[in-house]
């Protein structure tokens, strides 16, 4: 494989109306693309790869309930909703595919929300610390040194929001 290959996988979990319904929505937004329905890897890989073309980037839009997964491969995706979750995979190497398709059709690839979530807390925390002992510091002249901490605070959450993004964004 001499090219990069763009992946982006959405997921959308249904659990108020039927998949079929919500699956004709979807559809009527996608142009030309490929359903499949509980697919294992292979079948994914196989279908992607006749899909694939000369085109370098490829939308795997999965929409599942608790009892089936329904899977769409199509080129382009216009005007529809945020999903629960997105990711994006940069593939170079053709062992590389076996791998995606792995963790998309074994469900591992959206079980990763946790560290967005852990992250954010993080941050949170971080940044609500920092401004409490500033503020403290501003009342206190003891604690005046605090302040001058707001570096390293920056660069403490610029490396965690940094991760977060990577983690999402994989190159394989």
């Amino acid at each position: 494989m001499t090219q990069k290959i763009k992946i982006v996988y959405y997921l959308y979990e249904v659990k108020d109306e039927p998949l079929g319904n919500y699956a004709k929505a979807v559809e009527s937004k996608l142009g030309r693309f490929v359903r499949l329905v509980n697919p294992d890897e292979y079948t994914l890989m196989t279908n992607f790869k006749s899909i694939l073309g000369t085109s370098k980037e490829v939308y795997v839009i999965e929409i599942r309930n608790d009892i089936n997964r329904w899977f769409y491969l199509t080129k382009g995706v216009n005007g529809l909703e945020k999903p629960k979750a997105a990711y994006e995979y940069e593939i170079g190497k053709e062992e590389a595919f076996e791998a995606v398709f792995r963790e998309i059709a074994e469900g591992s690839a959206h079980g990763k929300l946790g560290v967005d979530k852990f992250s954010a807390m993080l941050q949170l925390l971080l940044w609500g610390g920092f401004l409490f002992l500033s503020y403290l510091g501003y009342k206190n002249d003891e604690l005046e040194w605090i302040n001058s901490f707001l570096p390293l605070v920056l660069l403490l959450s610029g490396l965690i929001e940094g991760f977060r993004r990577g983690y999402k964004k994989r190159k394989k």
